[in-house]
This record gives structure tokens, C-alpha cells and sequence, in this order.
């Protein structure tokens, strides 16, 4: 995918006048991007709601800004082909006031990532609701379902970080796509379909065992693990890292020659509070998505079957 022909979806010709970054209110940010509330301006007293802009981060060095403008471009490429509830919408891609890539999609109120740090900050320690959890899990599976069975793509980046929620939990959706990887119909990597030999790049605190190993082994299961990490996220308020991954990510940061890659990981044990049996199907998930093996986890189609086998009740 080296050619990059995404239209803009507004009359043909015409690029989004995009306002200068200090003009418009920073709503998230990630490696190298940051994402941009844009208002649009009314028309005829009709009320048009904003839109989230996605924009390469002022670089030193060119080369990073360059690599990071290739890899929007190829979002947009993703993006503007997958047209699924749950997952955010594409709207244009266009270019910023300095001539750089601008990726335009829907805006959401928050990512969960954002939620969940809030939540500590403000009521301590205290797991999501069952029912709260279980909404995330019951959009987001169904996300993952589309995205491995029917677009044939690893999401590749799985967090709570790339969980956009729209109000008080009424839809959740996925984004971030700049790193996914080809599937085959058996959820294995098309290596044909991977014209760019590209290999998996998503962030290594909710990386699969099979990630964290030299060689790779790239499956749709890896985002499984992933999702089941963000039930974990959900219950310990906190990134899913324990003593034994962070002292190997601090040992690969002091020495190249150390390679994450090295890492036989284990599923990161859950925090010592009370969940009560309303929380046995969450449980559940959370130890069926994260099995060490990953032919033990279930697929995403299975996932949506279960978290439908439960009562959707108010959250």
C-alpha cells in the first residue's frame, strides 16, 4: 500500500480548510500525533457537530515526520474502506496549514484510556460496573468481529487508549489504524497480501506472549489477548503491566542488544479487590482472552456470541 489515493469526502477537487493547531482544542494525543477538536461552521441555522483532526506532531528531524505522515496516510487508506457502527468514522483526509496531512473522522466524547485515568483520579480504586464493562466488551467484540472476518485485518494496536466511547457509554468504537496487518480467512498473516514485510508494531504493554517472542507469530489472536487486557484496564484502573514487564522494558531501554522480543510473558494477575459474582462472565472473558496459548483464546465471532448470551441491562 504504497500509493495513497484516499478522496476527500466532500466535492471533488476541494481540500477541508483545516485551522491552524492553536486555533482549534487538543482532545487526544499519541506517538508523534495529536488529535484536534474541529468545529464546522453552521449553514443555513443548521448546527453541524465537530469533527476529530489527526495531525503529524512538529518534528526535528524530517524523518520522523515523514514516516509518521506515511503511516496517516495509510490509516486514511484503512479507514475510509471500513464502514462498521463500532468503529470510527472516516470523513476526509486533507492537508493542515502546513501543507501536511490532516486525517479527518467523527469525534467522540473520550477514549476509554482517558476515562479510566479520570475515574481513579476521582473515585480511587473502584472497578467499572459489570454492565459498564460488558457494553465496551459487547461494541468492541463486535468491532473486532467485522474487522478479522469480514475486512480481514489485525487491528494490530489494541488498548483502551484506541476505545472511543460517545457520551455516558452509549457506543463504543474502535480507532487507530495505522498499524494493521493483513489477514487470511484463517486468521493468520497473509504474507501476500503483506506487500510491505511489515510486522507487528502495536505497544508492547498489551502485546500477546507470542508478540513479546522471537519469531512473531502474527495471528488475529493477538488483538484477542489485547482485548482481553482492556477487561483488565477496566477492573485495576492502570496500564496491565506487572514487576517482571516493566523491568524488561527498562533493561531493553538501557540495552538495544536486550530485546523485549526475549520476554516469555504471563497473564498479569488481577488486583486485589472484591468482584462479586456479577462480575463472574467479565472473569470469564478476561481468562479465555488472555490463555498463553493463543489457540485457547476464543475468535471474535465467539466472542460476540458470549457477551450477547448475557442480559443487556442499563449501565
Amino acid at each position: 500500500m504504497d500509493s495513497f489515493k484516499t478522496p476527500v469526502r466532500n466535492k471533488k477537487g476541494n481540500l477541508i480548510q483545516i485551522p491552524a493547531s492553536p486555533f482549534m482544542k487538543k482532545i487526544g494525543f499519541g506517538t508523534g500525533v495529536a488529535v484536534y477538536e474541529m468545529h464546522r461552521s453552521p449553514i443555513q441555522n443548521r448546527t453541524y457537530s465537530p469533527w476529530a483532526v489527526k495531525k503529524v506532531l512538529k518534528e526535528k528531524e524530517s524523518g520522523i515526520v515523514e514516516s509518521m505522515e506515511k503511516r496517516l496516510r495509510f490509516e486514511a487508506e484503512i479507514l475510509r474502506k471500513l464502514k462498521h457502527p463500532n468503529i470510527v468514522g472516516f470523513r476526509a483526509i486533507s492537508k493542515d496549514e502546513d501543507g501536511n496531512s490532516a486525517l479527518i473522522m467523527e469525534e467522540c466524547s473520550s477514549s476509554l484510556g482517558d476515562m479510566i485515568e479520570n475515574r481513579l483520579d476521582h473515585l480511587g480504586e473502584v472497578p467499572y460496573s459489570p454492565n459498564t464493562i460488558l457494553k465496551v466488551l459487547r461494541d468492541i467484540s463486535k468491532a473486532l468481529d467485522y474487522l478479522h472476518n469480514t475486512a480481514l485485518l489485525l487491528h494490530g494496536d489494541m488498548k483502551s487508549f484506541n476505545v472511543l466511547i460517545k457520551g455516558d457509554f452509549i457506543i463504543c468504537k474502535l480507532c487507530d489504524f495505522g498499524v494493521c496487518l493483513p489477514l487470511n480467512k484463517s486468521g493468520q498473516l497473509d504474507k501476500e497480501r503483506n506487500t510491505n514485510q511489515s510486522f507487528y508494531s502495536g505497544t508492547d504493554v498489551w502485546s500477546a506472549p507470542e508478540i513479546l517472542k522471537f519469531p512473531q507469530e502474527v495471528t488475529s489472536k493477538a488483538d484477542i489477548y489485547a482485548f482481553g487486557l482492556i477487561i483488565w484496564e477496566m477492573i485495576a484502573l492502570s496500564p496491565p503491566i506487572d514487576d517482571d514487564l516493566m523491568m524488561n522494558l527498562d533493561q531493553s531501554a538501557e540495552d538495544s542488544s536486550n530485546s523485549i522480543t526475549d520476554f516469555d510473558r504471563e497473564r498479569p494477575p488481577l488486583p486485589d479487590v472484591d468482584l462479586g459474582t456479577e462480575y463472574n462472565l467479565v472473569l470469564q472473558i478476561y481468562y479465555c482472552c488472555t490463555a498463553k496459548n493463543k489457540d485457547d483464546r476464543p475468535g471474535a465471532a465467539d466472542l460476540v456470541l458470549l457477551v450477547d448470551s448475557s442480559d443487556e441491562k442499563e449501565i
